[in-house]
């Protein structure tokens, strides 16, 4: 809060702060001195940033926490569109400092998405292709296909690093009054909020697909070698590679899943831009 300034948002519906209010809203999980009994929707805008925080705060390699923590960043993004349709948030960043570098920030986050989509249609090819080198028991194609995903982890961790711009909360620009500094310091915690998330998340869709093609495992490795010092592509193959192939389109099927929550998450992003973009430069 811009030191100075002693107003919190009072928004309808919100009650009004007695001291005590006041004491335990310095407490409250942002830095920012919004009143921890407020407006509903601010109230869920909090809450939704307190679960995501936890929730990339204790990471699982498995695909089930990847598509539950897209949903969470699609929840964060739903409330603050919903903290976006508030007249006095509307009103205040009409004239704010900060909201051309919120604008930014949405700008880079849809970026992001948008290639974190495309890269993960490319490694569900890929997986496909090594699905099918599996049941072909054909090396070569084998080989080029985990090449390629191999690349594609690359992208995506290249991705993950990009958001380090924007994963630390940044200090609001010089606002008027703390009203201001207050509303633009929340949606500031919201953009940070997302990306340290889906700097997690990303990281763990490599570590899943590294996982599901690594030739570490016992069943795996037994493969290639049998692969090696095969000749014939046309063989037939065993049990334990066909259980092999079973795997790799089963990541394929949540790698299909990964994908369309990514795609909501990008949709909400641009939802976003486009609405502080209407508040920033209103129509005459």
């Amino acid at each position: 809060m811009v030191p100075g300034f002693s107003r919190s948002i009072s928004l309808p519906l919100s009650p009004s702060r007695s001291g005590k209010n006041s004491r335990a809203a310095s407490n409250h999980v942002r830095s920012m001195s919004l009143p921890c009994q407020s407006h509903p929707i601010i109230s869920n805008l909090e809450q939704q940033i307190r679960v995501i925080r936890s929730f990339s705060a204790n990471p699982d390699a498995s695909f089930l926490w990847i598509e539950a923590g897209l949903g969470q960043i699609e929840a964060v993004l739903t409330a603050l569109e919903e903290f976006l349709h508030l007249g006095q948030t509307q009103e205040t960043l009409s004239q704010a400092a900060s909201t051309d570098s919120l604008l930014e920030d949405f700008l880079l986050l849809a970026d992001i998405y948008s290639s974190f989509v495309s890269t993960i249609v490319s490694l569900k090819q890929h997986q496909a292709d090594v699905q099918s080198a599996l049941r072909r028991a054909d090396k070569i194609c084998l080989v080029s296909a985990i090449k390629s995903q191999r690349f594609v982890e690359k992208e995506i961790a290249q991705l993950s690093s990009s958001l380090k711009n924007i994963s630390k909360c940044r200090p609001p620009a010089l606002a008027s009054n703390a009203l201001e500094a207050e509303i633009t310091g929340i949606m500031a915690e919201a953009v940070s909020t997302t990306a340290v998330a889906s700097m997690a998340l990303f990281s763990g869709v490599v570590a899943m697909s590294a996982a599901a093609s690594s030739t570490k495992t016992s069943s795996t490795t037994r493969l290639f070698r049998k692969l090696a010092l095969n000749s014939s592509s046309n063989s037939r193959v065993s049990d334990e590679e066909f259980g092999v192939a079973e795997k790799f389109e089963q990541f394929e099927v949540c790698v299909g899943n990964v994908e369309s929550c990514s795609e909501r998450v990008f949709r909400r992003l641009i939802n976003l831009r486009v609405s502080l973009l209407n508040i920033s430069t209103p129509s005459l």
